[in-house]
């Protein structure tokens, strides 16, 4: 994700393709499931909710690479991690995501400056 968020031009269309070619992996495995484990949340479900990240990321930029069009299993599965009270509360707050945003697509420094 930071790849995409710090690229431009043919660097940002290669981090895209790379992109969904992870995510189709993704897609793969979700087919015919609710959660990747299938009825129940578990430990894949934990790990992969950086994609919630992403999906947020990209209502706000606009950069909507994890669409419903071309992801659908994994577009449901955020839809039905979102409706969950749990995650809700780990997430970082609506009001604060524009920043984080921001904050994101800033370089890092570096830890000798």
């Amino acid at each position: 994700m930071s790849k995409l968020v710090r690229s431009t031009g043919e660097g940002k269309e290669q981090a895209i393709e790379e992109i969904h070619q992870q995510l189709t992996i993704l897609e793969d495995e979700l087919k015919g499931k609710q959660f990747f484990a299938g009825r129940r949340i578990g430990y894949l479900d934990i790990a992969a909710n950086l994609l919630l990240l992403f999906h947020m990321a990209g209502e706000i930029t606009g950069e909507k690479i994890l669409t419903a069009e071309k992801f659908p299993f994994i577009h449901e599965w955020i839809e039905r991690l979102m409706k969950m009270d749990v995650v809700n509360e780990c997430l970082i707050p609506k009001d604060k995501r524009q920043d984080w945003i921001e904050l994101s697509r800033k370089p890092s420094k570096s830890a000798s400056n």
